[in-house]
C-alpha cells in the first residue's frame, strides 16, 4: 500500500501545469547541457520544444598552443553547430578560458597588454567569421539548415574567482574589445554579458550582481557595446529568483540602461536529497523547475526576459556539488519528474524517453 501511495503521489505530480498559460512562446526555452549532447539527445531536445543550446566555447580548447604553431582545433564546437542544426535548433555560444600561452591563469581576462587583446581579438573573430551569418562553416555545409550564432555570450560568471578576476573595469574592457569585433564582422548579432552569479557564497572576494554591474556602468561608453545581460540565479527556491532579477533590474534602469534584455542563461535544481542547498530531490526539482517557469513566464515582458536556458539536460558525475543530479533526465536517459513538468511548459512530447524507477 505505501508504494502504491507514493506512485500515486509522484503521478499527480507530473499533471500538466494547472492553468491556461501554461506554456511559454517558442523559443523561449533552451537547454544549457554539461556534458556533449549526442545526435539522440538533439532528436530528444527538438522533440521537447527546445530551439536553443547553450554550449562553451572555449578559447583554450580551440587554441591550447599558439595559432602559428598548431592548427586550431575546431572539430568539437563544428560537432555540435551541425548536431544542433540537423535538428532545427541554434547554438548560442559562451566563450571563456584564456590559453596558458596567453594568460598563467585560464579566468584571466585578456586585456592586461596590447598583444593580450589583440589575440582574444584574433579568435573572436575567427570564431564569428566561421559560426556567424556568412560563416566558412554554413558555406562548406551547404546541406544543413542555416541557423548561425546569433547571440554570443561572453565570459561566464565573471563577479565570482571561479571564471574572473572579479573586477568591473577589467571585464568591462574586455566587452569594449569583443563588441567592436561583433560589430565589425557580424552586423546584428548580439553579445550578451556572461551569466552573472546570482548570489556569490563568499562576499568578498565575490562581488553581488548589483555591485559588479554598478562597476562595469562606470565605464563610460560601456553600454553601447552589449545587446543583454545574461544571469544564473542559483537559489534554493524559486521564489528568492525574484529579488535577484528585480534588483538587476533596479541597477541597470537607474544606469539608463532598463530597455536591455536579461537572459538567464543558466537555472536549475539537483534531483538529489539537500547535499547541497541546489538540491531538492526528484519532485521539489519539479517543482522548483515549475514554480521558477511560472514565474518567468508571467513576468517576461515586466523583466523583459529574453529566453531562459535550463540547466542541465541530463545527470553528469564529476561535476560541481549538483550538478550530478541537475539534468532533466538520468545519465541513462530516462526521466525524472522535472522532465514532464518541463514539457508541459514547452508543450513537448514527454514521451519519448522512459521514466526513471525513482520509486521501486
Amino acid at each position: 500500500m505505501r508504494a502504491l501511495a507514493t506512485i500515486a503521489a509522484a503521478i499527480a505530480l507530473l499533471a500538466a501545469p494547472q492553468g491556461a498559460g501554461a506554456r511559454v512562446p517558442e523559443g523561449f526555452v533552451g537547454i544549457s547541457p554539461q556534458s556533449a549532447p549526442e545526435d539522440a539527445d538533439f532528436a530528444l531536445m527538438r522533440q521537447a520544444g527546445v530551439r536553443s543550446v547553450r554550449w562553451p566555447l572555449f578559447w583554450m580548447g580551440v587554441e591550447h598552443s599558439r595559432p602559428f604553431l598548431s592548427k586550431p582545433a575546431w572539430e568539437g564546437f563544428d560537432s555540435v553547430v551541425e548536431l544542433a542544426a540537423r535538428h532545427e535548433m541554434r547554438v548560442m555560444p559562451f566563450v571563456w578560458g584564456t590559453p596558458d600561452w596567453v594568460a598563467d591563469e585560464v579566468h584571466t581576462e585578456p586585456v592586461d597588454t596590447a598583444w593580450q587583446r589583440r589575440v582574444w581579438s584574433s579568435f573572436l573573430r575567427r570564431a564569428v567569421r566561421r559560426y556567424g551569418r556568412n560563416g566558412s562553416f554554413w558555406r562548406r555545409n551547404p546541406d544543413l539548415p542555416h541557423l548561425p550564432v546569433r547571440a554570443w555570450e561572453i565570459w561566464n560568471e565573471e563577479n565570482i574567482v571561479t571564471f574572473g578576476e572579479v573586477d568591473p573595469v577589467r571585464f568591462a574592457r574586455l566587452i569594449l574589445i569583443s563588441g567592436r569585433v561583433l560589430r565589425r564582422n557580424d552586423r546584428g548579432a548580439k553579445l550578451i554579458l556572461g551569466g552573472l552569479f546570482g548570489r556569490p557564497l563568499q562576499v568578498p572576494p565575490n562581488l553581488h550582481i548589483g555591485q559588479f554591474m554598478k562597476g562595469l556602468y562606470e565605464v563610460r561608453g560601456i553600454r553601447r557595446w552589449f545587446d543583454g545581460v545574461a544571469l544564473h540565479p542559483y537559489v534554493a527556491r524559486a521564489a528568492a529568483m525574484r529579488g535577484q532579477i528585480r534588483n538587476l533590474r533596479r541597477v541597470m534602469r537607474e544606469h539608463g540602461d532598463g530597455a536591455t534584455k536579461l537572459y538567464i542563461t543558466e537555472m536549475g535544481w539537483g534531483s538529489n536529497s539537500y547535499q547541497s542547498r541546489w538540491e531538492r530531490g526528484p519532485r521539489g526539482q519539479a517543482r522548483e523547475l515549475h514554480r521558477a517557469f511560472s514565474m518567468l513566464a508571467h513576468n517576461r515582458h515586466t523583466w523583459r526576459i529574453g529566453g531562459v536556458w535550463w540547466f542541465s539536460w541530463a545527470d553528469a558525475y564529476g561535476g560541481c556539488q549538483f550538478c550530478d543530479s541537475a539534468g532533466l533526465l538520468t545519465e541513462k536517459r530516462e526521466a525524472k519528474p522535472a522532465w514532464y513538468r518541463f514539457n508541459a511548459w514547452t508543450g513537448g512530447d514527454p514521451g519519448t524517453v522512459p521514466r526513471a524507477r525513482f520509486f521501486e
